[in-house]
């Protein structure tokens, strides 16, 4: 009886154990990039986590800024200065970025890590401030929502 006892109270971790591995294994593809898909990729100067802003940043000038420019959603990532068109992963070349849409962002070089974005949209400035915050840019400045981070497939 009191190994009876023993197994019934492990069961429910085990459950539990079970659950979170299936639930893990089964998470939605929208926080993902696309496997079979290549999405844009961009190298940008600088890579900007709204959910975590710098301090003195003005999240609601980024908001309209975004909203002006038509982005679904609330902007959670800023690419500054993206400039330089990337390889989405190691089987597809590089796919031009349309100005909108699915885009991956990460700053210049061999970065570890990427923003993946559901949604994008951009604006060629000139040489202007960066929208809420003192900082000047001159290039590519792109708003993406839906974005999360993820590794770098291609990062060596």
């Amino acid at each position: 009886m009191k190994m009876i006892l023993g197994r019934m109270k492990k069961f429910p971790v085990m459950a539990a154990s079970f659950a979170l591995a299936a639930s893990l294994a089964f998470a939605p593809t929208a926080s993902a990039a696309p496997a079979d898909t290549p999405t844009p990729a961009l190298g940008c100067v600088g890579v900007v986590n709204l959910d975590k802003p710098p301090l003195g940043t003005d999240i609601d000038a980024i908001k309209r800024a975004a909203a002006a420019l038509g982005l679904p959603g609330v902007p959670n990532r800023l690419g500054v200065v993206c400039q330089t068109p990337e390889q989405t992963d190691a089987e597809h070349g590089v796919v031009n970025y349309p100005g909108g849409g699915p885009i991956i962002l990460r700053k210049t070089g061999s970065a570890l890590l990427q923003e993946y974005c559901a949604n994008s949209v951009s604006e060629a400035g000139g040489t202007a401030f960066l929208p809420g915050t003192n900082i000047p840019t001159r290039g590519l400045v792109v708003f993406g929502s839906g974005c999360v981070t993820q590794p770098n497939p291609i990062a060596v």
